[in-house]
């Protein structure tokens, strides 16, 4: 194989290099603080799977789908529901659940913890492998979809016509998969080569309000697990996976892969340590127009009955989160104009103000049009790694207000204390396991790599009382 021409990189093979690094990394590799960091993003990922896979109807209809089609075969727990699948069916209904309720964190090119911890927990339960060993893989999960987005993404070159988290997200799961099963250099190179091949989602479950959307997840955790478990077969795939003149880069970027952007400084900083914890779930870009509004809101003593118009400058990213007209929780979840007239009205944007009936509020309906929303670049070229947002209140009586939030609660300029990370933790799973179990969960979960046996954490995954 004559490379040079074969290549989009004049001839490097960076997919072999980069799974070089993938199988060649160590636990004892790892900062402290990045350990730590893997076990938060464990934990979190646990909150919003325990919270959608009981308590959403989307949830409960991918649990049951893959306890019923899982080929019978017991390797991997289905959170919520309790029950054992096969691997890649458990990863197929967590992913799904992972992405279910705009409560994934942000970063690493998208929102990371639904594919970079949703297969490797799947196969570290099945082969019984060390909280280490997952809290490694976890780190390579966010390493890798981080740096294969910055080396092929471009901002300003148009909108993609693919879901952008499940495309980087599949080749990043790959990975993580791959070092859970300990593959050599060549077997990575195959994992990594086949998860790019599975790259795939769109964007119409946003546009619809479908289920569809959160499938996002699962698909790219189920894909990532079988290209893994592929590749671990010796089964010949693509070595030039990302840099082949057919390859993802050529697909997704138009052959625009920046060598550098993927491999300088691999191990010097890891891009987990940069997350973004969602402290409300809703797409990010809507956290801080919403932040705005609840401060003026406070600070002013007003009531939704004393507002006139709440105009909102902000990062408007997509225009189906400017949409106006809502009715169903995915789109109320992607609507700024249905974030701030929720919290005008509820005086607060938790799980409980994104439901079938609050979108259907007549309330709450009503103030929607009374939202004016549009894009400011000047405002968002006041910040790094942040979407930022400026709202303006105009009331009945005449008066107005304006308050501006650079870096909302949970960005990593403005993080969630230990607290505030706990209660998001417990708001959602006590609803699920009670609160005993739900603390034991939180504080095992948090040492990750404490346990000797992932699969040892897995009764707490549901109520004890499931059946397995």
């Amino acid at each position: 194989m004559d490379t040079r021409e074969d290549t989009v990189t004049d001839g490097r093979m960076v997919t072999r290099e980069l799974a070089e690094w993938v199988a060649g990394l160590r636990y004892e590799d790892l900062p402290r603080e990045v350990v730590e960091e893997a076990g938060r993003a464990f934990t979190d990922f646990l909150g919003e799977c325990l919270f959608v896979g009981a308590t959403q109807p989307w949830g409960q209809s991918i649990a049951d789908f893959c306890a019923r089609e899982g080929g019978g075969q017991p390797e991997a727990t289905i959170i919520a529901l309790g029950k054992k699948t096969l691997s890649s069916r458990a990863a197929f209904a967590n992913g799904t659940m992972a992405l279910g309720f705009e409560f994934a964190d942000f970063g690493a090119g998208s929102r990371p913890y639904p594919f970079a911890v949703t297969g490797p927990l799947a196969l570290a339960e099945a082969r019984q492998r060390s909280g280490k060993d997952l809290a490694l893989a976890i780190v390579i999960g966010y390493e890798v979809m981080g740096r294969v987005f910055r080396a092929t993404f471009k901002r300003g070159e148009g909108n993609s016509p693919f879901y952008v988290p499940s495309v980087y997200g599949t080749v990043g799961s790959a990975a993580a998969c791959a070092r859970v099963l300990g593959l050599s250099p060549q077997h990575t190179t195959y994992a990594l080569g086949l998860g790019a091949a599975f790259t795939g989602g769109t964007f119409q479950g946003h546009e619809e309000g479908a289920w569809q959307r959160s499938l996002n997840g699962g698909m790219a955790g189920e894909r990532a697990v079988t290209a893994a478990l592929l590749a671990e077969t010796g089964f010949r795939a693509t070595e030039l996976g990302l840099e082949g003149v057919q390859g993802f880069a050529k697909m997704y970027s138009g052959g625009r892969l920046d060598p550098a952007a993927l491999l300088d400084d691999l191990g010097v900083s890891f891009i987990i340590t940069d997350r973004w914890v969602k402290c409300y779930p809703m797409n990010t870009t809507l956290h801080a127009p919403v932040e705005a509004l609840l401060a003026i809101m406070h600070t002013h003593g007003l009531q939704h009955t004393d507002i006139e118009e709440i105009d909102a400058a902000w990062q408007q990213v997509e225009p189906f989160l400017a949409k106006h007209k809502v009715n169903t929780v995915v789109g109320a979840q992607a609507s700024l104009p249905f974030a701030l007239a929720v919290a005008a009205v509820r005086g607060k944007v938790g799980v409980d103000e994104f439901t079938e009936e609050t979108v259907a509020d007549p309330t709450i309906q009503e103030m929607i049009p009374r939202t004016v929303v549009h894009q400011d670049d000047e405002l968002y070229a006041k910040v790094t790694n942040s979407m930022p947002g400026r709202v303006t209140v105009r009331t009945k009586d005449g008066r107005e207000f304006t308050d501006e939030v650079l870096y909302p609660k949970g960005n990593p300029s403005n993080p969630m204390t230990e607290d505030e990370f706990k209660g998001k933790f417990m708001d959602m799973a006590v609803r699920v396991l009670g609160h005993d179990q739900a603390d034991e969960l939180y504080q095992r979960a948090r040492e990750l790599d404490s346990a000797a046996d992932v699969a040892d954490l897995a009764p707490l995954f549901s109520p004890q009382n499931s059946t397995q």
